[in-house]
């Protein structure tokens, strides 16, 4: 049986080691997707989920890509991305605590580093066009199935149709896969959307002035980022996000198993010291 509280409590120490190296190095983020659901109606974890969600503009998900692995990999965390790890096959990172090791629900062959973690993932421009949107989602799967046919063979096979990734080597894949994620960061009239996102191309939306406008919220015992307008950005993506729901699709998705080893839990007094410093 999985221990969430044991999962909930290392995610928490992650978030507040984040907290600190983006305040460090002024780099903007907010809780996303069901985190911040969590922190609207239950002010920390919806009690089934077993991972946090955190989105950066992709400026900012770039310096953090440059600065997090020095700065977390002293604190007994590491950063998983292509570019740091070309097993690891995500278009968006993970940080994870070190002396931790999970089995993730779809990853379960990973040659990547896998432990407890949370989610950070980078906002993209949306082109106005709907062809130009297709085009985008279109080639973003086909290339993700390339990747993943790469990374695991033994999988069921899904047949691409003269696909013009074929030949691709795996870092020609991600170096392609990320020029078509920014193709449009150029124009910054345009919405952001998670395109790593679970839910549908350009459902989770963030208009250009919503992260310009930023409040802390209490999310168990921390005060993390969340967009001011959290109530216009949660119903878009999920409704009436306040509805709990029904109980049998309250269970946790991502992880299977879990190991602790030698993980060296990060100070109480930290966490503390990130509520304090949030609320002056």
């Amino acid at each position: 049986m999985i221990n969430l509280d044991l999962i909930h409590r290392i995610e928490l120490e992650i978030l507040a080691k984040v907290d600190q190296v983006n305040s460090r190095n002024h780099l903007t983020y907010v809780l996303t997707g069901g985190s911040a659901i969590g922190a609207a109606r239950h002010h920390g974890f919806i009690p089934w989920d077993d991972d946090i969600d955190i989105g950066l503009t992709r400026t900012d998900f770039e310096k953090f890509l440059r600065v997090a692995p020095h700065e977390l990999n002293h604190s007994g965390y590491f950063v998983e991305e292509n570019r740091l790890d070309p097993k690891y096959e995500y278009d968006f990172a993970k940080v994870m605590a070190a002396g931790t090791h999970i089995i993730e629900h779809g990853r379960e062959s990973t040659k990547a580093r896998n432990g407890i973690f949370i989610d950070v993932f980078p906002f993209d421009r949306m082109p106005k066009q709907v062809s130009e949107q297709q085009q985008q989602k279109a080639a973003l799967a086909d290339i993700l199935t390339e990747i993943r046919q790469r990374l695991y063979p033994n999988a069921e096979r899904q047949q691409l149709i003269q696909s013009k990734y074929a030949d691709m080597s795996l870092n020609e894949l991600y170096e392609t896969r990320l020029s078509v994620m920014t193709k449009y960061d150029g124009h910054h009239n345009l919405p952001l959307i998670n395109m790593s996102s679970p839910y549908e191309y350009g459902h989770e939306l963030i208009e250009p002035w919503e992260f310009h406008h930023i409040i802390r919220m209490r999310f168990e015992n921390l005060l993390v980022p969340i967009l001011a307008d959290y109530h216009g950005y949660l119903t878009r993506l999920y409704g009436n996000y306040m509805k709990l729901p029904p109980l049998e699709k309250r269970i946790q998705r991502h992880v299977l198993e879990v190991k602790v080893d030698n993980y060296q839990p990060g100070s109480q007094n930290e966490l503390r010291n990130n509520l304090e410093q949030a609320a002056s």
